[in-house]
Formats: structure tokens, sequence, C-alpha cells
């Protein structure tokens, strides 16, 4: 069997192993040659939280359209700008002007920041975004100067954000050895990191009600997924930042141009629980708590 057969065989193999819908079979672990013909990202940065080993890379400093994966940066800075997620905001008409993914919001309404923050998250609405931008850094141009400020601070070396939502806009790129360091600031946030693995939550705005469910098909389904945050346009395709932990172990991974994240991500995440760094005794007594209680 030639190679391009072969990728073709594990491809089909792996897409089969699903259960209805997106539930994950287990599967006999795989070596490095069939992860590496499994996973079609251009990009993909997996870690383990713990050790802060490096378990698979793949051009990990290359730059790629980000899509709705800025929203984590968006969130980070603005909760850091405003200390956290409470406080009500009067919608203007400035934030409404995006398409698609919106909730919609209307000009003069008062939604509450922590519904704006879900909205975010879980929903990926771009107008959030951009009332989120607004109310945060004073004005959409500054805030985005503040994101690529904060981005530097976080050690960022290639990546620049031209607006607060991912959308497509020329300039805007990250590299997944970035794209982890803002996730994992994000995620020390309980707040962030809670409303990051909702499954769902109820948006009562002057649109109407709406039950806005989380885009990550992997949450509720995959073993252990935790929180993430997805991104898709034409222009970037897949993109994603996820945590997944089984028996106390943690993995995070960025996921950068991929025709399907989730096949990447279920073979990325299986094959890093596979095979674990040796765990130290001492590095896991240091390990922080993260506290997954309260409300949302």
């Amino acid at each position: 069997m030639n190679g391009g057969m072969m990728k073709r065989f594990l491809l089909v193999f792996l897409s089969f192993s699903l259960v209805t819908p997106l539930g994950f079979a287990q599967k006999k672990p795989i070596s490095r040659t069939q992860l590496d013909s499994i996973v079609q990202a251009k990009s993909a940065y997996l870690v383990d939280v713990l050790t802060g080993e490096v378990i698979f890379e793949r051009n990990k400093t290359k730059p790629y359209p980000p899509a709705s994966t800025v929203k984590l940066m968006t969130a980070l800075l603005a909760y850091e700008l405003k200390g956290g997620i409470e406080g009500k905001l009067l919608v203007e008409s400035s934030d409404t002007r995006v398409e698609p993914s919106h909730v919609p919001l209307i000009p003069g309404e008062v939604v509450s920041i922590r519904d704006l923050f879900r909205a975010l998250l879980v929903g990926s609405d771009n107008d959030t975004a951009l009332a989120i931008a607004r109310f945060a850094g004073g004005s959409k141009e500054r805030f985005v100067m503040m994101m690529n400020d904060r981005a530097t601070r976080l050690g960022c070396q290639r990546t620049r954000f031209v607006n607060p939502n991912g959308l497509p806009a020329s300039g805007q790129f990250t590299t997944a050895v970035d794209l982890m360091k803002i996730f994992e600031a994000a995620m020390r946030i309980s707040d962030l990191r809670r409303i990051c693995q909702l499954p769902s939550f109820v948006l009562d705005t002057k649109a109407g009600r709406q039950t806005v469910k989380n885009h990550n098909k992997l949450l509720g389904v995959y073993p252990g997924m935790g929180p993430a945050k997805t991104g898709w346009t034409y222009a970037s395709r897949h993109t994603y930042a996820a945590s997944a932990t089984r028996e106390g172990r943690e993995l995070h991974l960025i996921i950068l141009n991929s025709p399907n994240k989730w096949i990447d991500a279920q073979a990325l995440f299986d094959y890093g629980f596979a095979n674990l760094p040796r765990q130290q005794e001492e590095a896991m007594r240091q390990l922080p708590q993260k506290s997954l209680t309260g409300p949302l």
C-alpha cells in the first residue's frame, strides 16, 4: 500500500470510528507516523500542561489567519481592563454593523456584560466582539491597538490583530505557538475557562429569547473534553484552541488551517494521552488547581 492509499485508509478508518452523533469509540493507539498521515492541519501544537513538554508540533511558528480564535484575546483583554464580567452595556449602532454570526444586538438596548462574554465565547457572535471592544477600549480601533500590545507582552512574536472578532482582514494572523500563549492566559481566568466549556446558555435580548449552543462539537462527546474556542472562515479554514483532561492530566491543543479540526483534534488528543510525558511528583504538587464552580 503506497503512502497516498495509506493516508486515505487511515482517514476513512478514523471517520468510521465516530459513533453517532460525533461520539468516539475506543481505538488502538496510533504511531507517530500514522498521526502525521491523519492530521491534515497545516499547523498544530500539542502541549502537556503538567510538564510543559511539547507532544506534537507542526509549523508552530508559521503565521495563519486565526478566525474566531481571536475572540480569546478579546475576552482576555476586556476582562483584564474591566476587572471581570459584571455590569451592563448600552448597545450602539456601530456595534451592530457586522455579519454573519451575530445575536443580533439592537442599538439602544441594554445587555449584561456577562451575557456578552458568553455570546462571544460560546456563540462566537461577531457583534458582541465589537460591543465588548468599544466598551473596554473606548473604541474598536483603540482596543485593537491594545490587543496587539497585550499579545507582545505575552511573548507573541508573529501575531497581529486587525479586528476583535476574527473576520477576514488583510494582515491579521497568528501562529500556533502564539495562540497557545493567548489561550493559556485566558484559561488561567476561571470565569473565561468556565464560559468556554458551557454547552449552551439562554440569551434574552430585544431580538428575543434564544438558546445559544457551543460551537465546539467535541464538548460532551469526546472523553475529557474541556474549554475550547473554535474558528472558521473560507480564508482560515478550521482553527481551534482546546483543552482536554483525563485522570488529572491536561493537554492544550492549537490547530490552524485544517480541513477538519474534529478529526485532527481527536487524533492529536488520543495520541497525546497515549504518550504522556513522565509525570514528576513535584510538578504534580505544584500544579495550580482551577475552580470550575460558580454561577454563569
